[in-house]
């Protein structure tokens, strides 16, 4: 069985770190008879500085069996000890998780080369595309000018989870950029039947499950909600607050919505709860700026919850597939005008999109070649 040296600023038990998290750890538990990973990451959770309460500090800890986690504490973030790690292990390939950390990705590519590793895979996680690159961009574009200058991708393989995010390393690391296109694999659990959920005409119930961002758009959808005028509408906004200015900016807005619309922040939620949570909701509400996979997304579909989300993620065509409705972010009124429609669903209207989203997710969750093009990352093409 090969190994894998991965590199992720934050992984399980943590959860606030939300689909880059999602992603590896979904992809660990399907590969569990493929391959073993030895995964390098902090003690803390996302925008935390308490450690972990149940893992050893600067050892390895074995979460399966094919699993072994080295959690990193504050003081041993260093070059020395990362050093340290790389030479002392022994791996197939390196797979590194995100771009602009300078512990968990741009250093890890170094010692990769230094020690020269045969396979150096780097995960995207949609930190090329547009929306992201437009926060702090100054220091990104910077980064990526130095990158191309001094050929630090040359020999990496970047791992794409689409087409559109392939074009988008092209774009930033230049046309000879080595790119695989793996589609990002779902979380590995037995999909319940499909239950009945309570739905009158004349009411909603939303929610969000996400960092509070920017490029999440938090406050562009409570901005949407203040046309909403049909019916009683409760939106429950789930995950960590990445920004308190803009938070702040967002609850001036909750303040001034009109009567018939209520937001409650929830706090951040952990992975192993979130379908649980969904299946109290009607629909997902998640304008996102952009998104090169959308794990909430699909785990919405798969708790049988249809979305209303941007047109800015994978997910296209969702009414024609009758599992929801993908809107351009230059249409509020559109945003509007189908909340207002799904606040005024009966049962029997609200049941078929609700069937309709799980069979979406069934037809995704079963496609074998997932799987397959996950492979093919830590191979040696023939």
């Amino acid at each position: 069985m090969k190994t894998v040296l991965s590199f992720i600023d934050w992984y399980l038990p943590g959860y606030k770190a939300g689909g880059t998290l999602k992603a590896f750890a979904n992809q660990v538990a399907h590969f569990e008879n493929d391959y073993k990973f030895k995964i390098i990451t902090r003690n803390t959770d996302y925008c935390e500085t308490e450690p972990y309460a149940n893992v050893e500090a600067d050892k390895w800890n074995k979460l399966a069996e094919n699993v072994e986690v080295y959690y990193v504490s504050v003081p041993n973030v260093n070059y020395k000890n990362f050093k340290r790690l790389v030479s002392e292990t022994s791996f197939d390939a390196v797979y590194i998780h995100g771009i602009y950390s300078m512990w968990f990705s741009i250093l890890p590519i170094y010692l990769a080369k230094k020690k020269k590793a045969k396979r150096i895979v780097v995960a995207v996680h949609g930190m090329f595309g547009k929306h992201a690159i437009s926060v702090k961009p100054a220091k990104k574009q910077i980064f990526a000018f130095a990158a191309k200058l001094m050929s630090f991708y040359k020999g990496v393989i970047f791992h794409a989870a689409n087409q559109d995010e392939a074009d988008d390393v092209e774009n930033v690391a230049g046309p000879k950029a080595q790119v695989i296109i793996a589609e990002e694999m779902p979380m590995k659990m037995k999909m319940e039947a499909w239950k009945q959920r309570g739905k009158e005409s004349g009411t909603l119930n939303l929610l969000s499950v996400a960092r509070i961002a920017p490029e999440k758009n938090t406050r562009f959808a409570i901005e949407v909600l203040k046309g909403c005028t049909n019916g009683s509408i409760v939106y429950d906004i789930y995950g960590p607050v990445y920004e308190q200015e803009y938070w702040k900016e967002c609850q001036d807005l909750i303040a001034r919505l009109p009567k018939n619309v209520t937001v409650n922040y929830k706090g951040s939620i952990k992975g192993d709860l979130v379908l649980e949570a969904m299946t109290n909701y009607h629909f997902m509400f998640l304008p996102t700026t952009g998104e090169n996979f959308g794990h909430t997304i699909l785990e919405s579909f798969m708790a049988s919850t249809p979305v209303i989300i941007s047109n800015k993620t994978p997910w296209q065509n969702l009414a024609q597939k009758q599992a929801g409705w993908e809107i351009p972010l230059d249409r509020t009124d559109v945003f509007v005008e189908k909340i207002n429609e799904a606040a005024g669903l009966d049962q029997a209207a609200y049941d078929k999109l609700s069937q309709h989203a799980l069979e979406f997710a069934w037809e995704f969750v079963n496609d074998k070649s997932i799987f397959e093009q996950n492979k093919r990352l830590f191979e040696h093409e023939k």
